[in-house]
């Protein structure tokens, strides 16, 4: 299992991506645009995957759309500078785990990565209550 890191600023994200995989035990992959994300998603599906602005290819929630399309079962987190109203009604429906500060820190990637095992723990629970397993 892996995140993957849709963005062109890996060294800015740096904290805050290390701070994520601190945070969650998950490996990291990078790619730097949307061809490389969609080709990512067909050989080597990540479980969460964090899309960031100034992409190439277009903005990060029109990836999103075309993430869900391609696989539902990836969570997404979203690097956005829109108030979190504006974020909250551009992505309805998208089922976006979490909105991501522009500039995100160390304490951004740990708190996004609460809410990854925090889904992660909601799965596995739902998981067992359906198929009465232990995961």
């Amino acid at each position: 299992m892996h995140i993957l890191i849709v963005t062109r600023r890996a060294l800015e994200l740096g904290p805050f991506a290390d701070a994520l995989a601190q945070g969650t035990g998950l490996a990291l992959r990078f790619t730097d645009g949307w061809m490389n994300a969609k080709a990512t998603l067909k050989t080597i599906p990540p479980t969460f995957a964090v899309l960031d602005e100034g992409l190439r290819g277009g903005p990060p929630l029109e990836l999103a759309r075309q993430i869900i399309q391609t696989n539902a079962m990836i969570n997404l987190a979203v690097v956005s500078k829109l108030p979190p109203e504006e974020f909250h009604e551009a992505s309805e429906g998208l089922g976006i785990l979490a909105q991501v500060p522009d500039a995100p820190t160390a304490a951004d990637g740990l708190a996004l990565a609460g809410v990854f095992r925090s889904k992660r723990a909601r799965d596995s629970a739902l998981i067992s209550a359906q198929f009465g397993t232990n995961r």
